[in-house]
């Protein structure tokens, strides 16, 4: 079976392996940026991704989905998009806000949300 491959745009170091290892775990494929200047860089050089998931600590949710319409443009990529939000009320934790057809925001209020929204958009639940 081909793993789904899930690009990670995760600027927190900890955060970032912690994500990789259950994303790997949970049997995805992982491509990582650490920022947004090495998440073009690496889109600029080719790479392909079946979702994109994006966690950037000090943007609210619409500049990084702009951010991520962007990746997604210049790669030529039709892959859903995922934005972890960091900063919202206790009436919004918990929830996952489709904002288009393959664009979403994740008010976590635990982590097996993140999980079964991505396992959901992979095709693997």
């Amino acid at each position: 079976m081909n793993k789904p491959n899930i690009f990670l745009i995760e600027e927190d170091n900890d955060a970032r392996r912690l994500f990789r290892e259950r994303l790997k775990a949970d049997g995805y494929r992982v491509s990582l940026a650490i920022d947004e200047d090495d998440a073009i860089e690496r889109i600029g050089s080719g790479l392909k991704a079946d979702l994109i998931l994006i966690n950037l600590l000090e943007k609210s949710p619409d500049e990084i989905l702009r951010f991520g319409r962007n990746i997604r443009r210049a790669g030529k990529l039709n892959a859903p998009l995922v934005v972890i939000a960091g900063k919202y009320g206790a009436d919004l934790e918990g929830t996952n806000a489709q904002i288009s057809e393959n664009e979403y925001i994740a008010y976590l209020e635990d982590g097996e949300q993140l999980f079964d929204l991505l396992s959901s958009l992979t095709g693997r639940s």
